[in-house]
């Protein structure tokens, strides 16, 4: 039943998959820890890819293998075996995170997806406090992870199909293909909100290269940090759309 699912839709939520008081409060924790780091280097911050728009990544470290332990604990291997197939010595895994910013200060992404196809790679989420319609939710479109499709021909066959919206509690788990059309949304609350996120990737995946931390960092996402990812950013943000027409029209070559 969650395998056909799966299959259909790219991604299934699975609610209340850890009810643990030590969890909650693990939880409680780390979201005040990096919200602290963050609000400790924020000129540095600013330097990241993904600042201008609100929303970078991060490396948990070893808060993250501690939140994975709760998961292995509630048998998150034998879910990914029904959903995907692989054991356990099948697919490494690299935990890592979203942060994204409080209102005003980030945007809409526009619709992607992560990486390729091939190898496969799975997404676990989970929230440190919650998910909802003010918060930031991701946006992804139901089956769009079957097949490869230029962003002209995702967009002309997406246009007027249904969003779905992940909402999140604490203890709910979310799991999509890491293929699937989606976006991160604007936060418009006055709170940053931080989702957790572990990568299943199959072995041998050489386009993965997460060096192994010990605390907490925040890293570049979608754009670089250098002066050509600052340039693209910069127009993605205040003139999206230009960025929208340039996406459009490189995706033709396709």
């Amino acid at each position: 039943m969650l395998k056909e699912k799966f299959d259909k839709s790219g991604f299934i939520k699975l609610s209340n998959f850890i009810k643990d008081e030590e969890f909650y409060k693990l939880c409680e924790n780390i979201d005040k820890e990096i919200n602290l780091k963050f609000s400790q280097n924020k000129t540095y911050l600013k330097e990241l890819g993904g600042s201008l728009m609100g929303n970078i990544n991060i490396n948990t470290g070893l808060k993250g293998d501690i939140i994975w332990s709760y998961l292995k604990k509630n048998n998150i291997s034998n879910i990914i075996k029904d959903l995907v197939g692989l054991e356990e010595n099948e697919y490494e895994i690299f935990n890592g995170g979203n942060f994204l910013y409080h209102y005003p200060k980030s945007h809409n992404q526009l619709f992607h997806t992560d990486g390729t196809m091939y190898p496969r790679k799975i997404m676990v989420s989970l929230s440190l406090n919650y998910v909802n319609e003010k918060n930031g939710p991701t946006e992804i479109y139901e089956g769009s992870h079957k097949i490869k499709l230029p962003y002209w021909k995702f967009f002309f066959k997406y246009l007027f199909k249904k969003k779905y919206q992940l909402n999140l509690k604490i203890g709910d788990i979310f799991i999509r293909e890491a293929f699937i059309w989606h976006r991160g949304t604007k936060n418009k609350t006055n709170k940053n909100r931080i989702l957790i996120n572990y990568i299943i990737s199959q072995k041998k995946n050489d386009l993965l290269n997460y060096e192994k931390k010990q605390e907490i960092i925040f890293l570049d996402n979608m754009f670089s940090s250098t002066l050509r990812g600052r340039i693209k950013e910069f127009i993605n943000v205040r003139l999206k759309p230009f960025y929208f027409l340039y996406r459009l029209i490189r995706s033709l070559k396709n």
